[in-house]
């Protein structure tokens, strides 16, 4: 159905998005950024990849519901990973909760500090 440099790529794609998923379900960082970049690279191959633009109709809509399919595991990833950085900083945050202190000294309010007189004009008058 598809040529095969074609098929050979988006079948390493689905592979590797695979990998993504396990990589998230660890936790393990090393191995989530690994596959992470590796899934790039091969999305970079497609996307340079000549035979894409010789495909025919019926092809091409394949051609776009296995990547449709391989969008929405990447998006159901992204879901993953912003739920795990959640629990994540609950949990430093139970640890080592926030000062309520500035850094830069006392907040002066939703509208800034009243300005200070300089000395110089103690009275105006129109």
């Amino acid at each position: 159905m598809f040529p095969a440099q074609l098929e050979k790529q988006l079948s390493e794609i689905e592979q590797q998005c695979a990998a993504l998923a396990e990589a998230v379900s660890s936790g393990e960082p090393v191995s989530l950024e690994a596959a992470s970049t590796q899934l790039r690279q091969l999305a970079v191959e497609l996307a340079r990849s000549q035979e894409v633009s010789h495909l025919d109709a019926q092809t091409m809509q394949a051609f776009k519901a296995r990547l449709q399919k391989v969008v929405g595991g990447i998006g159901a990833q992204r879901g993953s990973l912003a739920r795990r950085a959640a629990v994540v900083e609950r949990g430093l945050n139970a640890m080592m909760p926030a000062t309520r202190e500035s850094t830069y000294g006392q907040a002066a309010g939703p509208y800034g500090a009243a300005a200070k007189q300089s000395g110089a004009f103690k009275l105006l008058t129109a």
